[in-house]
């Protein structure tokens, strides 16, 4: 049943096991090789009503909600919004649990408020759930407006005031699940936008996934909305129809997105995450800058990212500026990395203002010579779009690794998006050149794939000066055994172990004015007991680490070998600074397939990787070596043990010496 390597279940110094079947019949050998179907409850509590302190009926102050499902507890976060004129209370906060046990775990929805003292103060509890019944209710799918649950006191037997309103949906996921998505950006152009949008959106369910990222998204709204944004987000609603749900939307400025799940997929979405940044100076104009969206699709991580970058003929360079400042700022999930190394997939839209460039145009003029224009409207009209792309500034500065690396895009086969004649469907407006500023492109960790399906533009939305873009994707997502993370009551509390075998670095960025850096490494992410750090390495930026005195022995917290294959090592080199705050020179993610394919070849194998560093999303060096997993006790607690053994040995032969003088 389980594959056998060449040394025996002892094999191996500091009792590491490279036997799989002793591995699943020791310590924690059960989580090894779990392949338990993920099963996944997700809680979102939208608002709450005429909550009240006992025993005085008081209006409560500082509410907060705790979600608990079996051993995992899941508190709220801050509570910014007033209660409105209706009395309801707006939190619309998500909750995401990962069940051992669908059959008897039970959902625990509390709520708290602030005490005389500031203590939390149960004000009320929604009566225990069985998870097993949402599992079985509509087979996943949950109401689109969510449902009222009462509050009682915390024995169950007497109803309190308060209600809260909840959406909450449990489903088992298949191992791997084919998702199509479709990605959209639009510069709306600060004009009030058709009703019917579905030349652009497709109006069909074949998505799983929705995202649209707009700019200049600034108009009069209409009937019965006060707000542009609230009028954009129901036209898209209304749109793709009641089988999509919002999974999140945010704005900043003029700039917005929004990306829907349909309701059969809402059960595989957690871990919801957002971000901005504005760019230029100050980093306050807030129609210049980037928005994002992340989340878990089962356990792949998905991230969009909307921007709106810098205008004009010969500006190159401040948009790739904003593409650095966005890359090397915007943050969401562990903000001690950045977003193109924490996401398998992450996909990059937006009015990025790119033009082409063809030496000749005057940086100091906006308007185009009228000889050139006339030309390049024929190119265009004739299909030329080849010929016009050699001229196009983001392929040239995404060749030159100056912006976007790493990125791709599919062929552009479609004519330039930009400056049209509003209310035309192909004429373009003489006071710009064409240009393809509206761009869709896409960054994949190393080892994942994603599928291009169609790359266009649609030519019959006529409001703006820019025609709406489009791309649709393919990709595999993955619902991976239970991590089953946590602090272990086994004894020997044995675990997988990332041992390096080799490290070194290479082209790193200096830092220091003499040109060089104190380079080291900080291991971090949730699939780590803790964040480990490597010895400094100083005056380089070229270090090579000792495996045996520099480097630490990684504990992780996974313990299904399934679940490791998919897993990355999230690495920040960093530069030391004994005189102020340490400098990032680089983030990056190292794959665990290569490890684990190792491991099941056997005890002597090693697995080699390399990977490239980014700093601002730009190449700022490379990391390779190599590493081996083992399966052995816990090294941090082996640690502590051998420690406290020592300091009580110290203690007892100060006891014997004391008594020997004594006498």
């Amino acid at each position: 049943m389980y594959p056998r390597n060449k040394l025996d279940s002892s094999g191996g110094s500091a009792g590491r096991t490279f036997d799989l079947r002793a591995i699943a019949e020791g310590s924690n050998g059960q989580l090894v090789t779990s392949a338990n179907r993920a099963c996944r409850v997700t809680v979102k509590i939208i608002q709450a009503t005429d909550l009240k302190k006992q025993p005085l009926a008081q209006d409560a102050i500082g509410p907060s909600f705790r979600v608990r499902v079996e051993d995992t507890t899941h508190k709220s976060r801050e509570i910014k919004d007033s209660v409105d004129a209706d009395g309801a209370l707006r939190v619309v906060q998500t909750f995401t649990f990962d069940v051992k046990d669908p059959e008897s775990a039970q959902l625990i929805v509390q709520v708290y408020g602030k005490g005389l003292l500031g203590y939390d103060k149960l004000i009320g509890t929604c009566e225990h759930m069985a998870v097993k019944l949402f599992l079985e209710e509509n087979d996943g799918f949950s109401e689109a407006e969510g449902k009222w649950y009462d509050l009682y006191t915390k024995d169950g037997k007497k109803k309190v005031p308060g209600k809260i309103l909840m959406n909450i949906v449990a489903g088992i996921a298949e191992p791997e699940q084919k998702i199509r998505l479709f990605v959209g950006t639009w510069n709306v152009g600060n004009s009030r936008p058709p009703l019917d949008l579905s030349a652009w959106i497709p109006m069909t369910t074949a998505y799983e996934i929705v995202a649209i990222g707009t700019q200049e998204c600034d108009y009069p709204p209409r009937l019965p909305f006060t707000e542009c944004g609230k009028d954009w987000l129901e036209t898209l609603r209304h749109h793709v129809g009641r089988r999509y749900r919002v999974i999140h939307y945010t704005s900043r400025g003029q700039m917005r997105l929004v990306v829907f799940v349909r309701d059969d997929a809402e059960k595989a979405i957690s871990d919801v995450d957002s971000g901005s940044q504005a760019t230029g100076v100050g980093h306050v104009m807030a129609n210049k800058g980037g928005v994002c969206i992340a989340f878990k699709f089962w356990d792949t991580g998905l991230c969009f990212v909307n921007c709106h970058f810098a205008a004009h003929v010969g500006h190159c360079e401040t948009r790739n500026s904003n593409y650095r400042e966005i890359a090397g700022q915007l943050r969401v999930g562990p903000h001690s990395m950045d977003i193109l190394n924490q996401f398998h997939h992450v996909f990059w839209i937006g009015d990025l203002n790119y033009r082409l460039d063809f030496g000749s145009e005057d940086e100091r003029t906006l308007a185009p010579q009228r000889s050139i224009w006339d030309k390049m409207v024929k190119q265009i009209l004739d299909g030329e779009y080849k010929e016009l792309l050699h001229y196009d500034e983001l392929r040239k500065e995404k060749t030159a690794s100056r912006v976007l690396h790493g990125f791709k895009e599919g062929e552009i086969q479609f004519p330039p998006t930009f400056k049209m004649q509003r209310e035309s469907t192909n004429m373009y407006d003489q006071k710009r050149m064409p240009a393809w500023c509206d761009r869709v492109l896409w960054r994949t960790l190393q080892g994942c794939h994603v599928k291009l399906l169609s790359y266009t533009y649609c030519s019959q939305i006529l409001t703006s000066d820019h025609k709406p873009v489009s791309a649709t994707f393919g990709l595999t997502a993955y619902a991976l055994p239970s991590s089953n993370s946590g602090v272990s009551n086994d004894s020997d509390d044995k675990r997988w172990h990332v041992r390096f075998t080799s490290l070194r670095a290479k082209n790193l960025r200096a830092s220091d004015i003499n040109g060089f850096s104190d380079p080291y490494l900080s291991f971090i992410g949730p699939n780590l007991v803790q964040r480990f750090h490597s010895k400094v390495k100083y005056q380089t930026l070229n270090p090579v680490w000792n495996p045996l005195k520099e480097l630490p022995t990684l504990v992780l917290n996974i313990f299904p070998l399934k679940r490791l294959e998919k897993e990355y090592l999230m690495v920040q080199v960093r530069d030391h600074d004994s005189r102020s705050a340490d400098y990032t020179l680089g983030y990056t993610a190292i794959p665990l397939a290569s490890a684990v394919i190792a491991f099941n070849k056997g005890p002597l194998e090693t697995a080699t990787f390399r990977v490239e560093l980014l700093h601002h999303g730009l190449p700022a060096g490379t990391l390779e070596g190599g590493m081996k997993l083992t399966w052995e006790r816990n090294v941090i607690k082996r640690r502590s043990r051998i420690a406290r053994e020592l300091i009580a040995r110290t203690l007892s032969l100060r006891d014997i010496l004391r008594r020997t003088v004594s006498k």
